[in-house]
């Protein structure tokens, strides 16, 4: 879209004559002011200064002058302009802010699955440790993994590992609450992040695992580990999450 045609464009919207909203407006009107109350005030200062025109009102002027309306159009005119770049520059503000925010979204997003990427989980998982030590409150954590996923690639193919991947994903997002995190931490692992202790993170494991198995086919292993019992940083709480995980594979 052309500069002409995004101009006209801006005309025809209500934000550009928004006197309320829309400071540029102001400005534009404030701007064109001077103009039709020098070109009145010179009028009445030069022929006023003539006996026969002593006294005369600015009604007087404009209908002795009609020209002076042309100088009064300019406020309104110059807030229509000025109104005018200011929708286009609120339009530019959203637009930008909406690019960002896609941007931000596909930086923090594993595209196969949807779910948010290992960078992300990890950075979260950073996040709420340092809000739950400030706060005195736990955080559980939980790292899943499929239950014989190689076999799915070897006998199907990887875009029928690729398919459950993505079933596996949308599924255990369903078991979420507000304010759980939920990422692919590589492969056919997935970490979850959830505020709460112990026993709420195996909860949300737990109907992750049915609500999986019930729409897949496909079951998986969790681990779960809370903070501050199972320990005080990321890497330690994802260690003893892989560690119950690698004991719950063992005793399958």
């Amino acid at each position: 879209m052309n500069v002409v045609t995004t101009f006209l464009k801006a005309l025809t919207r209500g934000h550009t004559y928004n006197l309320l909203g829309n400071t540029e407006a102001i400005f534009g009107f404030l701007w064109g002011l001077p103009i039709p109350i020098f070109s009145i005030a010179l009028d009445i200062l030069l022929v006023g200064s003539h006996e026969s025109h002593a006294g005369r009102s600015i009604p007087d002027v404009l209908t002795e002058h009609p020209f002076h309306f042309f100088f009064l159009a300019h406020p309104p005119l110059f807030a229509a302009i000025f109104g005018a770049m200011g929708t286009i520059r609120r339009d530019l503000e959203r637009e930008n802010r909406d690019l960002i925010a896609r941007l931000e979204e596909q930086a923090s997003t594993d595209p196969l699955t949807g779910a948010w990427n290992r960078r992300f989980v990890l950075a979260e998982l950073d996040r709420n440790l340092a809000r739950a030590e400030r706060a005195g409150a736990p955080v559980a954590v939980a790292m899943f993994d499929m239950d014989n996923f190689k076999i799915v690639n070897d006998e199907q193919g990887h875009l029928a590992g690729d398919r459950l991947l993505k079933g596996v994903a949308e599924a255990m997002r369903e078991a979420l609450r507000k304010g759980d995190i939920l990422g692919r931490y590589g492969g056919d692992e997935f970490l979850l992040v959830a505020p709460g202790d112990a026993a709420s993170g195996q909860a949300i494991a737990e109907r992750a695992r049915a609500l999986v198995k019930e729409r897949t086919g496909h079951t998986l292993t969790a681990g779960v580990a809370a903070f501050p019992g199972d320990g005080a940083t990321p890497q330690a709480l994802i260690a003893a999450a892989d560690a119950v995980l690698a004991r719950c594979k063992r005793e399958r």
